[in-house]
């Protein structure tokens, strides 16, 4: 392998690398999601292996700290921590092992492994006695250095442990309830694991090199530089399942604005004349105006806060009867084989507080409309139906309840509400539940 390709590679995918960890670290600083952050780490990290493994940048780094080999006890650093970024993620990928109890027994069991495994390195690289630089090449070119082969003896050690575990959990992901997310990941996660199983190719090649030259009349050092080639497969594969996630989250949210604009349009108060009105101007967004239509998750949290702006202004008119009608032609009639099966995660059964949530702001937009008089405050809804459901399932309910509304049921409960006597549309006081 040649100076100049290599270095041309290195700094292409460096550069593509880094950029997208940087443009994910950015999307970072707005949210609160951990993977979002792993994500923009491990991308920086892996531009940086590539940045420190080319050829003029080793040496320049060698030079800079008067230590020609450091970037060969950097790049397997960052590896590691590459690795940890990747275990850290799968585990935040199941539901059932993301709290904060399961993450703490998780650092605490594998906290130590890679902190010791580095600590292990930076010692035997500095009791290491060195000559000049050797991008590549470095395990072949001091395969007889009794540390450099326990530094390397130490790093494939914790790098195959590391990634054994990893690829199990790629390979056991489990999401209960949610079957159609945990396909979807599992897809991604098999170039994950394609990803880190090349790395257990660099250990084959890196080991052959180090025994050959140590034991051999000659240096092994193209089979050393070709375990480089092991390292860019793994980060194609990586980016290939970080860029499947992104297009399908991305898919995944634009079905969800285009199925939400129903709803908005419903609680917008111009609903009957120009349409809804446009998502307001949040923090977010005015920070995301430089690059609009690129980030859908910030489009869809604006959607999202302008529906529950616009069914707040419903409120007034918020009756518990349309709930209660609901209940009752539920229990009177199945769900029918076409009715919501996307409406619910599993068993194709209706989602009986996304359709009373549904039934309730479409009878209070039309109560609305009609000019009708609010009700008394004794006798609306303190809240909707629904509004206790935790923030991390919020986007699925408002999804849910938006497709309820062309259910024939809310539809006729919204109807029958309508023409309920005054004193069954006063239904229960507030804050009474609106269940049977």
């Amino acid at each position: 392998m040649t100076t100049l390709p290599l270095t041309v590679t290195n700094l292409v995918i460096a550069g593509v690398t880094l950029g997208l960890g940087t443009v994910k670290g950015l999307a970072a600083r707005r949210e609160r999601e951990w993977t979002l952050k792993l994500t923009a780490s491990v991308l920086l990290c892996a531009g940086l292996i590539f940045l420190l493994a080319t050829p003029v940048v080793y040496r320049t780094v060698g030079a800079a700290v008067h230590s020609p080999n450091i970037s060969a006890l950097l790049v397997p650093v960052l590896t590691l921590v590459c690795v940890a970024h990747a275990h850290a993620l799968t585990q935040l990928w199941q539901p059932h092992r993301s709290s904060a109890s399961a993450l703490r027994a998780g650092a605490l069991r594998w906290g130590p492994v890679y902190g010791g495994a580095i600590t292990a390195m930076a010692v035997l690289y500095g009791r290491a006695e060195l000559g000049p630089a050797t991008p590549l090449r470095f395990a072949a070119a001091y395969a007889r250095v009794p540390d450099v082969v326990a530094l390397h003896l130490v790093y494939w050690a914790a790098l195959i442990t590391t990634v054994v575990v990893t690829v199990r959990e790629c390979r056991s992901l489990s999401i209960p309830g949610r079957p159609a997310l945990a396909g979807e990941l599992r897809s991604v996660l098999g170039w994950f694991a394609v990803a880190l199983g090349f790395n257990l190719v660099n250990v084959a090649l890196g080991a052959t090199a180090l025994i050959g030259s140590a034991t051999g009349p000659h240096r092994l050092d193209a089979v050393a530089q070709s375990a480089w080639l092991a390292t860019i497969a793994s980060c194609v594969a990586a980016n290939v399942a970080l860029a499947s996630m992104v297009l399908r989250s991305r898919r995944a949210e634009r079905q969800d604005q285009r199925t939400l604009k129903p709803l908005l349009g419903l609680v917008s108060e111009d609903a009957g004349t120009s349409g809804p009105r446009p998502p307001a101007p949040t923090a977010a967004l005015r920070g995301h105006a430089l690059w609009p239509g690129l980030n859908t998750a910030l489009d869809l949290v604006a959607v999202m806060a302008e529906i529950h702006d616009g069914a707040g202004r419903l409120s007034p008119w918020w009756s518990p009867v349309p709930a209660l009608v609901v209940d009752r032609l539920a229990a009177d009639r199945p769900t029918t084989d076409g009715q919501d099966r996307e409406g619910a995660e599993s068993g194709g059964d209706r989602d009986i507080t996304a359709a009373r949530a549904a039934a309730t702001l479409l009878y209070a937009a039309r109560a609305r409309a009609a000019g009708l008089p609010a009700l008394p405050t004794a006798h609306r809804l303190a809240r909707l139906p629904g509004s206790d459901t935790e923030p991390h399932a919020e986007r699925r309910h408002l999804v849910s309840v938006a497709r309820h509304l062309c259910d024939p049921l809310v539809v006729e409960a919204a109807a029958l509400a309508a023409e309920a006597p005054t004193g069954a549309a006063r239904g229960p006081r507030r804050g009474q539940s609106s269940s049977p």
